[in-house]
């Protein structure tokens, strides 16, 4: 993370370009400096009553280190020593609050909680792009600090720098190698902290960020935030439930179409199809497919409660007859899939011949948790890639993935009825 300042980031564009986008970001990254590095001390105290010396003693040097480097890259690129790493005018000791902490994830596009390796490694790989495109193109900068900072920790600094260039060089080349589509250096022109693809531009979904999004997304109605917190109470099973986000835009989606004729695949608790029927016009109908009868009774009471029952028809039962039974006319104008994933190709081919050109087909989950995107991925995630690469390839429609939620894709079938393609094995 230090190299994104320090790779041809000179004292002056630091204060020029870096500081003044804090600045603007959010007046509390005003140029005091923040605490949040106090983790690393506080988890250092607590490892040593758990973990033995041969983990311990590379792990406290690996600490100091750390803080060895921040004080040179402050004293490099801060001289006056008003940095985002110091007290932010609070007494030495004093913990940031959560809100502090979200500003400063929030810039740096980062997630203060535990995710997995995978995310991990995706995070880690992003910001090294952005380091060896940095240093490829306009070198690494002088960092020479300050006579008091140097003569402590002279030894660090030069351990840390010897092999830097050649190091980055070698990752470079890897990361063209083993994953191209991550750095495109051709398209690079900017310096330290600047996007590389069009990829970059996509802004990572941190806590504080979704607070900001769903808070400027039309709010849930009185029934919908009473079934919210109704699945909320089921437990782990309440991950089912589409998030308001998205519910706001199937609604927005059902009104934009004028859809009358809907297909939910995947009830559970009702918050999707409330979500078709609140955008569909008094004479409109949502077919929605589920087997619970638990949940689905959930379901019913919040339909009722929002005066939209009477435009929704639950249909217990495997899904796939469900589609099944239906005309083979095209009269469907939208469809929402979101239930078992290995299904997923089989309600595509079921649903799409009867939808109408001009139609919409949606699906859920289509990210995955991230695990989509793994050459390797198994079970689900592997059913995911299939159905993501057979919509990709379908010529009957036009396609876009979404990363809203857990991923998106949204479909508009062609009016070119002669098309057509066998079904995914």
């Amino acid at each position: 993370m230090l190299f994104l300042y320090t790779g041809s980031c000179s004292a002056a564009r630091y204060a020029a370009t870096v500081r003044a986008d804090m600045a603007a970001h959010d007046p509390a990254l005003s140029g005091e400096w923040h605490r949040d590095h106090m983790a690393l001390p506080d988890l250092l105290r607590q490892a040593r009553a758990s973990c033995p010396a041969s983990v311990l003693a590379p792990l406290t040097a690996a600490v100091k280190r750390s803080h060895h480097i921040h004080m040179a890259v402050a004293g490099k690129l801060v001289p006056s020593g008003q940095s985002l790493l110091q007290q932010a005018g609070k007494q030495a000791g004093v913990q940031p609050t959560e809100a502090e902490c979200d500003v400063i994830d929030d810039f740096f596009q980062v997630r203060r909680a535990p995710i997995c390796e995978k995310a991990f490694i995706a995070q880690a790989t992003r910001r090294l792009v952005q380091v060896v495109c940095d240093i490829r193109s306009y070198g690494l900068t002088d960092l020479e600090p300050p006579p008091q900072v140097a003569a402590r920790h002279r030894a660090d600094l030069d351990a840390l720098l010897g092999s830097t260039i050649g190091r980055f060089t070698e990752l470079a080349d890897f990361l063209m190698t083993s994953s191209p589509s991550l750095v495109d250096l051709s398209t690079h022109t900017g310096g330290a902290m600047t996007s590389l693809t069009d990829d970059t531009k996509t802004v990572p979904i941190t806590p504080a960020l979704h607070r900001y999004l769903v808070g400027h997304t039309m709010a849930p109605s009185r029934v919908q935030q009473d079934l919210m917190d109704h699945t909320h109470a089921l437990g782990t099973v309440a991950e089912m439930r589409i998030p308001h986000e998205q519910a706001a835009l199937l609604t927005l989606l059902t009104k934009l179409t004028a859809a009358r004729d809907i297909i939910d695949i995947g009830t559970f608790t009702g918050y999707s199809a409330l979500a078709l029927a609140l955008g569909s016009p008094p004479d409109g109908r949502v077919i929605t497919c589920d087997t619970s009868t638990e949940w689905t009774g959930i379901a019913q009471d919040a339909w009722k409660q929002a005066g939209v029952a009477d435009r929704i028809e639950l249909r217990l039962g495997p899904a796939l007859e469900t589609l099944r039974s239906l005309p083979h006319e095209p009269t469907i104008d939208l469809a929402f899939i979101d239930a078992d994933k290995p299904s997923y190709c089989d309600y595509w081919e079921e649903l799409l011949p009867r939808v109408r050109p001009g139609g919409v087909l949606l699906a859920d989950n289509v990210l995955y948790s991230g695990d989509a995107a793994n050459p390797d991925a198994t079970g689900n995630a592997q059913a995911i890639r299939d159905f993501n690469a057979h919509v990709h390839n379908d010529p009957r429609v036009e396609n876009v993935m979404l990363p809203i939620a857990d991923g998106l894709t949204l479909t508009r079938k062609r009016n070119d009825e002669h098309l057509t393609m066998e079904a995914c094995s």
